[in-house]
């Protein structure tokens, strides 16, 4: 069985022997909505007056921390900083420990509240702007095409760039983050080529420790935006009905309603926009994000696994039966590093069911006779 290996590095330099020798745990929690966060556990160790690794300089806020992890080869699970220092000292001296707090680089640009009006500018050049100019970051960005005329309105920022490009990408049905030294402003990638398969219930190929799921019939719903048009008063409307995202499944919401049961309608209120395109792109957000109906949470057996599972790429899990074995997407990832174990806790989510006969179920872990399982 393959054997993890985990590489920690602070301001460019590795960590010691001696520091992995105390180390008692490392999590990194990777999620696509939130900051990406890393915790380390250090027993402390006193020498003299001094308690160990407390009094390491490197160990001090803001210092730049890069976690890599894997088996044949590492790659980066996070870059980011230490922003909470956290010792606890117990009458024990082999019971006092350290935790290390820190947050991925994203954590930079959410530390200034600011007001700044954005006109003539389409919410990818916003998101250029920021990441590039303002904090060197390489880019991954997807054209919106709507300018925001002056003339008819201009986007305002009230809060910190992070929450403001979020925001952006949120009306775009977009993501927004920070992985490394890169920014990200774009659609989900559900199209690409899913991780290794995850397996349920698989005999000698089983790498998932638990797993459950919840069917939820109320979350999908069509979307419609009324609006006056500034220029000439006119009523604008948009409706939509159905998703421009790849459907991971042969089996939507809509093919689930019982005879003469209509979607769920769903109105928005309280937004403005420029006009009907940008309409358009709001009420698609709002609906791709409605129809994930199907969602799960389990745990990976990493070493079995023997792969890095990532947040906001798909996954193909098997063993679960016909109905629900097929590409989900995963949304939530915490990695968990212990003396005696490294387990993988995540969260997926789906907007179909039933395979769709595209699914390469073989993968790593066996063949396709553990969708039927």
């Amino acid at each position: 069985m393959p054997t993890e290996n985990f590489v920690i590095e602070i301001e460019g330099e590795q960590i010691s022997k001696e520091l992995y020798e105390q180390l008692d745990s490392l999590e990194v929690e990777l999620d696509d909505q939130l900051t990406s966060q890393f915790r380390l556990r250090f027993n402390l160790v006193q020498e003299d007056s001094d308690w160990l690794p407390l009094d390491n300089e490197r160990f001090m806020v803001w210092k730049k921390v890069v976690i890599s992890a894997g088996f044949d080869e590492i790659e980066p699970l996070i870059s980011g900083f230490i922003t909470h220092v956290r010792p606890y000292f117990d009458p024990d001296p082999t019971q006092c420990w350290l935790e290390i707090w820190g947050m991925d680089a994203s954590v930079l640009m959410d530390r200034e509240d600011k007001l700044k009006a954005w006109p003539d500018k389409k919410d990818s050049d916003i998101a250029t702007e920021i990441f590039r100019d303002d904090y060197k970051l390489k880019l991954e960005i997807e054209d919106t095409k709507v300018i925001h005329d002056k003339a008819v309105s201009t986007i305002i920022q009230r809060e910190t760039d992070i929450q403001f490009l979020k925001r952006l990408a949120l009306r775009n049905g977009y993501e927004c983050f920070v992985e490394g030294e890169t920014g990200y402003f774009r659609p989900p990638q559900i199209d690409e080529e899913p991780q290794p398969v995850l397996a349920c219930h698989f005999g000698d190929d089983t790498n998932v420790n638990s797993f459950s799921l919840e069917v939820n019939a109320l979350a999908p719903t069509n979307v419609k935006m009324f609006q006056v048009d500034r220029s000439n008063k006119e009523v604008l409307e948009v409706a939509v009905e159905s998703s421009n995202q790849p459907v991971l499944g042969s089996i939507t919401a809509n093919d689930l309603l019982a005879r003469g049961m209509n979607p769920g309608q769903h109105y928005i209120a309280m937004n403005a926009a420029t006009g009907t395109p940008e309409m358009t792109a709001l009420c698609e957000g709002v609906f791709h994000q409605a129809e994930w109906f199907v969602r799960g949470e389990g745990e990976i057996d990493a070493n079995k696994y023997s792969h890095i599972l990532k947040a906001r790429r798909t996954v193909t899990i098997k063993g679960i039966g016909e109905f629900y074995s097929g590409v989900y997407y995963v949304t939530h990832v915490t990695h968990i590093f212990t003396q005696d174990s490294y387990t993988q806790q995540f969260r997926v989510k789906r907007n179909a069911i039933s395979p769709t006969g595209t699914e390469d179920f073989t993968g790593e872990s066996g063949g396709l006779l553990g969708v039927l399982l």
